[in-house]
């Protein structure tokens, strides 16, 4: 008896390692870069001009707010909530509109933890939807492509819609998103310009269907909306992505999400990255007068 007394501290240990080796591997650590991700701005640039007038401003709601613990956002960030928001974007030019990203619906928001929605710029948004000439998604997750699939008249608003055959056919498309019938996908390769000043570049890791959205502005102004490649722009300053537990529950390529946060780090600092989910890089820009807050009416 007294020798199984004496084993069970040992046992105990023995158990409290394994479950904090296991916490570790599955949220303390970060992916290494795989294949090099390259962004060529001369490309983006020159498939972005020359085939007519350049958008002259971008607008943003703010759909709503949720929050993770930090180290699902970052991997190793530790267990305090995160702010995280929702956002959908609008490309304006005098005669046409390009929305970028959906966010989702308040009632499909519920199920986000912490969430707040606010209805009147989820409205707004749909409002734009049926005015858009087109509209593009940094990938098919339901915060991104939620209001597109929430439509009131889905009809109204099919033919504008730019869904890729990655992000259609993507097991990441969770059933009752969008449709059956309602869209017809774009097949791509290498860059697609969607309207003068917006070019769409592949970049599968987060899901099989992500891209950037590159808009450059007749101002001279140049933007990225990056997606989900980062959640906050600490993912890209410390070189950090989301842990193990991301690839378990999004099958997400880590160390090509990893490359592509490389990519983004060594771009020049006047383009303007538009990172969807972080709320303090949201308020630096409106605070920069980068774009406006709210859709003005269409």
């Amino acid at each position: 008896m007294g020798r199984r007394r004496r084993r069970w501290p040992w046992v105990l240990l023995t158990i409290l390692v394994v479950v904090l080796g296991l916490g570790y591997a599955l949220l303390g650590t970060a992916a290494a870069p795989g294949a090099a991700y390259a962004i060529d701005l001369d490309a983006l640039h020159a498939a972005a001009v020359g085939q007519g007038p350049l958008p002259e401003r971008i607008e943003v709601e703010r759909i709503g707010d949720f929050s993770f613990p930090r180290t699902i956002v970052i991997a190793g960030g530790g267990f305090h909530m995160h702010a995280m928001v929702l956002l959908a974007h609008r490309v304006v030019w005098p005669d046409r509109s390009v929305v970028v990203d959906t966010a989702m619906s308040p009632a499909a928001g519920k199920k986000m933890p912490g969430s707040h929605f606010d209805p009147g710029a989820f409205d707004r948004l749909e409002a734009a939807l049926k005015k858009a000439t087109a509209i593009v998604f940094t990938h098919e997750h339901v915060d991104h492509v939620g209001g597109v699939a929430a439509a009131p008249d889905p009809g109204a608003i099919a033919n504008a819609v730019l869904i890729t055959r990655e992000q259609l056919d993507s097991p990441r498309l969770e059933p009752g998103d969008l449709k059956p019938g309602m869209l017809h996908p774009l097949t791509y390769a290498g860059l697609h310009t969607v309207a003068p000043g917006v070019v769409l570049q592949k970049a599968p890791g987060h899901s099989p269907g992500s891209q950037l959205i590159y808009v450059e502005l007749a101002s001279g102004q140049r933007f990225l909306f990056v997606g989900d490649i980062a959640w906050s722009r600490d993912n890209i300053t410390l070189q950090r992505g989301r842990p193990y537990l991301a690839k378990l529950l999004m099958g997400e390529d880590r160390p090509g999400v990893a490359a592509q946060l490389a990519a983004l780090a060594h771009l020049p600092s006047d383009v303007h990255l538009i990172i969807a989910h972080d709320p303090v890089a949201l308020a630096q820009d409106l605070s920069a007068g980068l774009y406006k807050q709210g859709f003005t009416t269409p």
